[in-house]
């Protein structure tokens, strides 16, 4: 506690802002990412980077010993960053203000640490974190979700009971998710499948947008002759309202024709005992092999379930876990 206090990186302990760079912890550095970020809280416009957030001229130069070019460009992004905002280093912010226009708007920490840590991985590198349901589950998350999956493998989902964190404080229904970031062969694929399937279905659709673009436009033109304001107007926002219920449309059916060219399996567990009672007594845990799993679980555990997963996934196509 003593090293967290004073901020003493050397021992591998870091007392700093997550979502910034600091000591040896930057993008691309680590194989393996295990977190459990805070939930409920919000990272706002109005966050900005300051001086104190910046790292130490002799702790840089440590740093800079054990990891070089690749450590000082890290560190140059916060730099270039500094007074303005901590969302402003992220994708997912712009993506989720709403507005089209790429605006900063407030969002989740729990959210901004899942672009981070996947910022932090290297490539093929693999990340267990405890995420709110509804990110996974949220249509208004989707975004989220597809941010996630551009970028790496859903390797497994493991959902935790109601009262997993009770007493703890916090009573939102949570799980575990599993991801591999792609490495660069795999994201190279990804994109080249990507971009076949919006082409694809941008062109299946052209004729009936080229259609109704073409006919309102002609409302308009005639409209804008016979001056009337009212008529003009009205055809406009119908042609906005098409393209805009067209461009939705492209984006879901070229993202369902992706996963069917980019497909693989996930592992999905619904657990009800993870070992610990919502007034944090022992319980039994059937995530993996122990002592105190319930015996409906004696060689079925999540973990030797997914175990058996990994060298057969058909073989779990339609039971469920």
């Amino acid at each position: 506690m003593n090293m967290i206090m004073h901020g003493d990186g050397h021992g591998g302990v870091h007392h700093h802002d997550g979502f910034l760079n600091v000591n040896g912890i930057f993008e691309g550095r680590f194989d393996v990412i295990l977190t459990n970020p805070p939930f409920g809280a919000n990272v706002e416009p109005s966050d900005v980077i300051t001086d104190e957030q910046t790292i130490a001229p002799e702790n840089e130069r440590l740093y800079l010993r054990d990891f070089g070019d690749f450590y000082r460009e890290a560190q140059g992004r916060v730099r270039a960053a500094k007074g303005k905002a901590i969302a402003s280093l992220f994708e997912l912010p712009k993506r989720g203000n709403g507005d089209g226009k790429g605006k900063l708007g407030k969002i989740k920490t729990e959210i901004l640490f899942l672009e981070r840590c996947l910022d932090l991985l290297r490539q093929g590198g693999r990340l267990g974190i405890v995420l709110p349901e509804g990110i996974l589950n949220n249509p208004s998350l989707a975004y989220v979700r597809e941010f996630c999956e551009d970028r790496a493998f859903i390797r497994a989902v493991v959902s935790l009971p109601q009262e997993a964190f009770f007493s703890s404080g916090a009573s939102v229904k949570a799980s575990l998710l599993f991801m591999q970031k792609f490495t660069e062969q795999e994201k190279a694929d990804f994109e080249e499948k990507k971009a076949a399937a919006e082409m694809e279905t941008r062109i299946k659709h052209k004729p009936e947008l080229d259609r109704e673009t073409a006919r309102l436009e002609a409302e308009i033109a005639s409209a804008k002759q016979a001056r009337d304001a009212d008529r003009r107007k009205k055809a406009q926002g119908e042609l906005r309202d098409i393209q805009r219920k067209m461009e939705e449309r492209i984006q879901v059916e070229s993202r369902a024709l992706l996963k069917e060219r980019f497909p693989y399996a996930i592992f999905l567990y619904e657990a009800e005992k993870v070992g610990i009672t919502s007034t944090g007594e022992a319980d039994q845990n059937e995530l993996h092999p122990n002592p105190n799993q319930p015996p409906s679980t004696e060689g079925k555990t999540c973990l030797e379930l997914y175990r058996a997963f990994l060298k057969d996934p058909k073989a779990f196509l339609g039971q469920g876990a």
